[in-house]
């Protein structure tokens, strides 16, 4: 079964458009050279649209063949470093999910 996992993230107060959009570029480089990602179907990344109140900041969705799959992203070490780098000191508040489908 495939696996899908979403993550919100509401930054912390002062937190800047360009240093999220470094988080992203940093994530969608690491995405696009694949490496230790086999059995990655889909990823998307970015800032929420403002479009209703109450929402996080930012999001990341991706599709999987399937949990291992899901656990070589979650486990990667590049993965690991861009979250200890650079969200984990800027997060807020995070949610998270995985589902099979």
């Amino acid at each position: 079964m495939a696996v899908t996992h979403v993550v919100t993230f509401s930054w912390v107060e002062g937190t800047s458009a360009a240093t999220v959009e470094d988080i992203l570029k940093n994530l969608q480089s690491w995405i696009d050279r694949g490496e230790g990602l086999e059995g990655l179907v889909s990823w998307q990344a970015g800032p929420d649209l403002g479009i209703n109140e109450g929402n996080a900041s930012f999001a990341v969705s991706g599709t999987f063949a399937d949990r291992d799959a899901y656990l070589r992203y979650r486990d990667h070490p590049e993965h690991k470093r861009i979250i200890a780098e650079q969200i984990a000191p800027l997060i807020a508040a995070r949610s998270a999910v995985q589902f099979e489908h």
